[in-house]
């Protein structure tokens, strides 16, 4: 066909000529024959976490593993983590103490499999967690590499290699990766990365297998964490920047993906439908960040959060595991000289994140109109969409995700900024300072990300080195001050130094007030700092934070036995006002006869240690009357009457408490004593030696 005059061919966009070069090579030849790529991806992923391998466990930890009695069954706990929240196995009943719940039960399958053959074994949880993030490169690479080929450049200098590599040595990856109940970040992400490759495969040579297999993947990336649900925009939104096929084709392709969904959300839903996963959740700060902001204080909060993100993807300094509930927004001194806890509009950085994001999404959206236009593909337009759309699930502005941030919720829309800076080495970079400037400050930059990460990895060793590196850190966190105070109060009790267990104890009160000067509803550094004055010998102080913590869990055994081993020992060192106000916060709360013997104690108390004879009467009384059973309460009613004179009380009594507990050597003591004193010699001597003979060591001098 002649060409019409003054007529020039349309030339093809450079991401037309681009993709079609990726399309004709269906076998990929770096693939089929250079491994090498993809083993370098693996071992730096392995390499920068293999220090990991040999820690403890920590942190939420004992959530997912060590005190998750799911997990704890192996192989017959599986049926319960796949028709439970994620939280029941730990709590031992249905609670909704997150938004929407938490259903994640891939995840938490391996984890008892491990537990199945291994036990505890937090060295083999930590290979597993490293091997699959060294997967994850292999995985990303080859997504990439048909994303966007090698071009004509080599490999290692290639957008996708570039962009793995930034992104793997991101030091804001180091809590999924150090961190063994983060596998579901890192499982999520792996089979959302298995479903994107089948969709590109099916789009290359429309593979039925790949087709069926991305909807596979993609539902076992979703039962893994649920987060990876973004990649129902993640992959259209590729395929609109970077076409492989027409419309048609791609709608075929993220089909499975959107039955598998579908699918999912319906098993969801069968398994919450009597367990509360909704929008309405208990009213704790510690799961509700924003609880006592007003709705300003929250939008400016959430966007100063939001900046910070920002400022941690460029410069990944300071990190910490803990923002509950009050930092980065205040310091300890702040709130205790009466700043409201939450940022609000007089803060310039709240104002200037909003014009940040106002800024990406805008350029993103630009980017897509111009792409829809025909324009060439705009790769900083299309990677700051990866960040934005992966990342605004987490923001809190639509509703609370149960944490002000987290790093680990940047582990996905890094790789948006990763695949921008590789763009500016290879692209922008490179062509304005030269190949040899590129380089150098790419390999200052990974140099810096890889220290950083190896560096902070140790800071995850266990729960006392992870506390011990972020409590400074993370100034306005009450969390990270109680558990500072809880790992101090372990560490005091290892040592046999006196003097040395005094100090350690006394930095850890000061954490835990220090956290309840944060949050003062909080619960467990009440239960830790009535431990630290137990410790201490500090039975008023021990008594009076055992006794708020007892109110706030009237229902928690633990901290009503505390309180009453506490009130016990007051007693016994001879400070009965101290047991006594043990003793009455327990009568309030104990019912049955559980509280007759703390009224028997009470009573004891009273006679013995006040020698107020009344008042021992009544509380041993009461305790008779809660439990007519009480023979201990018997015995010391006994006691009481022989000291007031009355005889004949106190033989009833005695008698009361020998029919329940015949072969009670102390009882019959008591017995021989008072037949003794009312002067009847051979009773009482027979009563004597019958408990002798049960209990030699019996004294009836006492």
């Amino acid at each position: 066909m002649a060409k019409r005059k003054g007529y020039t061919p349309k030339k093809p966009l450079e991401s037309e000529q681009k993709v079609e070069a990726v399309q004709s090579d269906e076998t990929p030849v770096i693939e089929k024959k250079n491994r090498l790529p993809y083993f370098l991806v693996f071992a730096l992923g392995f390499l920068l976490y293999a220090n990991t391998i040999s820690f403890d466990y920590a942190l939420d930890d004992k959530l997912y593993i060590t005190a998750n009695e799911f997990t704890k069954k192996g192989f017959d706990g599986i049926k319960d983590i796949w028709t439970n929240d994620l939280m029941t196995g730990f709590f031992g009943s249905k609670k909704n103490l997150v938004e929407g719940g938490r259903y994640r039960p891939l995840a938490l399958t391996t984890h008892a499999i491990e537990w199945q053959f291994f036990e505890k074994n937090p060295a083999l949880s930590h290979f597993i967690n490293v091997v699959l993030y060294g997967l994850i490169g292999v995985l990303l690479l080859s997504v990439l590499k048909r994303i966007f080929g090698w071009k004509d450049k080599k490999w290692w200098w290639s957008l996708s290699f570039l962009t793995v590599i930034i992104y793997m040595a991101h030091p804001l990856h180091i809590e999924v990766a150090a961190n063994i109940k983060s596998r579901d970040e890192i499982m999520s992400l792996l089979f959302a990365l298995l479903a994107f490759r089948a969709v590109l495969m099916y789009l290359e040579n429309k593979s039925k297998s790949a087709l069926i297999l991305s909807g596979v993947w993609f539902i076992l990336s979703l039962f893994s964490k649920e987060s990876s649900v973004t990649f129902l925009g993640v992959i259209p939104l590729t395929l609109l920047f970077f076409p492989k096929g027409n419309l048609k084709q791609s709608i075929t392709a993220m089909a499975p993906l959107a039955v598998f969904t579908v699918i999912y959300l319906a098993i969801r839903l069968a398994v919450f439908a009597d367990q509360g996963a909704s929008l309405d959740v208990a009213e704790e700060l510690m799961n509700k960040p924003y609880l006592q902001a007003t709705d300003s204080e929250r939008l400016a909060s959430i966007f100063l959060t939001m900046g910070i993100y920002l400022k941690l993807l460029v410069f990944p300094h300071p990190l910490t595991h803990d923002y509950y509930p009050f930092h980065p927004f205040r310091t300890i001194a702040e709130l205790e000289a009466g700043v409201r806890p939450y940022a609000d509009w007089s803060n310039p950085w709240a104002m200037i994140s909003v014009v940040l994001y106002a800024l990406i999404l805008g350029y993103g959206l630009y980017a897509v109109y111009q792409r829809i236009k025909g324009k060439k593909a705009n790769i900083i337009g299309y990677g700051l969409l990866i960040y934005f759309g992966t990342f605004i699930l987490f923001s809190n502005l639509f509703f609370d995700i149960g944490a002000f941030m987290n790093e680990r919720f940047l582990f996905i829309p890094s790789l948006g900024y990763a695949l921008i800076l590789a763009y500016l080495f290879t692209g922008i970079i490179e062509k304005k300072l030269g190949n040899k400037v590129s380089l150098f400050l790419l390999v200052a930059m990974l140099v810096g990300f890889s220290g950083k990460t190896i560096a902070r990895n140790f800071a995850w060793e266990n729960d006392r080195t992870l506390a011990e590196a972020d409590v400074e850190t993370s100034d306005g966190s009450a969390k990270v001050k109680m558990t500072m105070g809880s790992e101090l109060l372990e560490k005091a009790k290892e040592t046999a130094n006196p003097a040395e267990k005094a100090e350690i104890l006394k930095r850890g009160e000061q954490y835990c007030l220090q956290s309840l000067k944060i949050y003062p509803a909080y619960f467990p550094p009440l239960d830790i700092i009535g431990n630290i004055y137990f410790e201490m010998g500090n039975y008023p102080y021990s008594v009076h934070y055992f006794t708020q913590a007892a109110l706030k869990k009237s229902n928690d055994q633990r901290i009503l036995t505390n309180l009453e081993v506490v009130a016990n020992t007051a007693a016994q060192k001879g400070d009965p006002q101290t047991a006594i106000k043990g003793y009455e916060t327990l009568v309030g709360i104990k019912r049955g006869k559980e509280r007759s013997r703390i009224y028997s104690s009470l009573g004891e108390v009273y006679g013995k240690n006040l020698n107020d004879l009344p008042n021992s009467k009544k509380y041993l009384a009461k305790a008779i009357e809660v439990d007519p059973q009480n023979a201990a309460a018997y015995q010391k009613i006994g006691i009481v009457y022989a000291m007031m004179n009355q005889a004949d009380s106190a033989l009833y009594s005695f008698n009361k408490s020998l029919e329940i507990e015949p072969e009670n050597a102390r009882v019959l003591l008591n017995l021989g004593i008072l037949y003794n004193q009312m002067g009847n010699a051979d009773l009482g001597n027979q009563y004597i030696q019958q408990a002798q003979a049960i209990d030699p060591k019996v004294n009836a001098g006492n």
